[in-house]
């Protein structure tokens, strides 16, 4: 179910985009029939994706078969987050210090790392 959302997501995406690129480049253009503007635009789609997939293959984006990270924008959001809640600030950073996951040994004579 998750799939088909993000796969109708993508289609109304690309169809408001040919939206926006039709009503820029249809004065440019030539007066074409309506089976000539369907294979176009998908050969238009296909070229697409194409180029998509080359830049996946080189490591530029992700595109189909690797999910992309959210550790920038997590990080991003964070310090968004900081502005507004100093209290969650101050926990984020205890936790990356590490005091908070260092465990009394058994003697009692200090801290065990």
């Amino acid at each position: 179910m998750r799939r088909l959302s993000r796969w109708f997501i993508a289609g109304l995406t690309g169809l408001g985009l040919a939206w926006i690129a039709w009503a820029i480049l249809s004065p440019l253009l030539p007066p074409m029939g309506v089976a000539a503007t369907i294979v176009g635009l998908g050969a238009a789609l296909f070229f697409v994706h194409l180029c998509a997939d080359a830049a996946e293959r080189r490591g530029w984006i992700h595109y189909r078969k690797r999910q992309g990270s959210w550790g920038a924008v997590g990080a991003a959001m964070a310090e968004v987050q900081a502005i507004y809640r100093p209290g969650q600030h101050h926990v984020r950073e205890v936790k990356e210090r590490g005091d908070v996951y260092c465990d009394d040994d058994d003697e009692g004579d200090g801290r065990d790392h």
